[in-house]
């Protein structure tokens, strides 16, 4: 599969990095602007890129370019995406798959009308992690309580905090945290209990009226999940998904956790450990076997979850009066 990859970012690194592992992904072209050609230059000589583009147009041309992979700033992902499937090319679109629910919809609907491929590249149901919880959730009988909890300092939080604005703390270019770390909370629980009844986002707001931090009440039927997140402060990251039989303990962040555990009874089992977890092989391993073997039906199935997670974060975005 030849992936052509948009943007510089630490997330676009990662991604060369892993897909470099991987015998069956080729990276034929990386496309940067032109006031990053330098960055661009250093990354295609790392990883053995052939072509550095600066024009997304013409990069778009290219005909040795099955897949574009885009991991640039959230606000330009829908009109990105949508240029790229007009363009006959499948997508890979990292999180947040785009900022408002109806701009996910226009770009499935295109996706469909083309018979084209669109991802959103979020890594946490492909973890071994997360598909162990979901196998032995049952387990833990009746759920009554969800608590997720991934809080991290920026590198970015001290230049906020001194007046100078980035992307991440942007709200032009859906920055804050409701977009980024606290979207993988939303998207493990959803991923396991499907689309709330109610959402409710309590947002921590800076001066520029971006979320700092925030917390996220989803309601089901029989109770609720709690989903914390914060750029601006730390705590250690876990979950906990308590039934009336036990509990599933889930250490680090859900998007990158080391372990889980079931405990019944005081007894505690591993039900998965995976020391890094933080990669993104397993779903670049999937989108080229979807790719591979043309399993439009895998792809589409998981396209109606990031649709229903745009859906959520819409609803947390207007409870919190979001901007």
């Amino acid at each position: 599969m030849k992936i052509g990859v948009v943007g510089n970012g630490m997330i676009v690194e990662r991604f060369l990095k892993d897909a470099a592992e991987l015998e069956t992904i080729q990276i034929p072209s990386i496309c940067v602007r032109e006031n990053s050609r330098q960055k661009g230059a250093a990354l295609a000589a790392t990883y053995g890129i052939p072509q550095v583009e600066t024009s997304y147009p013409a990069f778009l041309l290219q005909e040795g370019i099955d897949a574009v992979y885009l991991g640039i700033s959230n606000h330009v992902h829908y009109p990105y995406a949508k240029a790229a499937l007009e363009a006959g090319k499948h997508v890979i679109c990292e999180k947040p798959f785009t900022v408002y629910a109806d701009e996910a919809k226009k770009l499935a609907l295109l996706a469909r009308k083309k018979g084209l491929f669109l991802w959103e590249a979020f890594k946490i149901p492909y973890s071994p992690i997360f598909n162990a919880v979901k196998e032995h959730l049952p387990k833990i009988g009746r759920i009554k309580l969800v608590q997720c909890n991934y809080s991290r300092v920026s590198s970015r939080y001290g230049q906020y905090k001194s007046g100078q604005v980035l992307p991440a703390f942007d709200p032009k270019t859906a920055g804050g945290c409701l977009y980024d770390i606290n979207l993988y909370n939303l998207h493990f629980v959803t991923g396991l209990f499907g689309k709330p009844k109610k959402v409710v986002y309590h947002a921590n707001k800076g001066f520029n009226g971006v979320d700092t931090s925030g917390v996220g009440i989803l309601e089901y039927d029989g109770f609720h999940a709690v989903c914390c997140g914060a750029k601006d402060s730390s705590s250690p990251c876990g979950a906990v998904i308590q039934g009336e039989d036990g509990y599933i303990q889930i250490d680090g962040p859900v998007s990158s956790a080391k372990k889980a555990c079931l405990v019944i009874n005081g007894t505690e089992t591993c039900l998965a450990q995976f020391e890094d977890n933080g990669q993104l092989t397993e779903e670049i391993i999937e989108f080229e076997r979807q790719f591979r073997e043309q399993d439009l039906a895998s792809c589409l199935k998981m396209l109606e979850h990031s649709l229903m997670m745009m859906e959520v974060v819409d609803l947390a975005r207007t409870s919190a009066g979001l901007l």
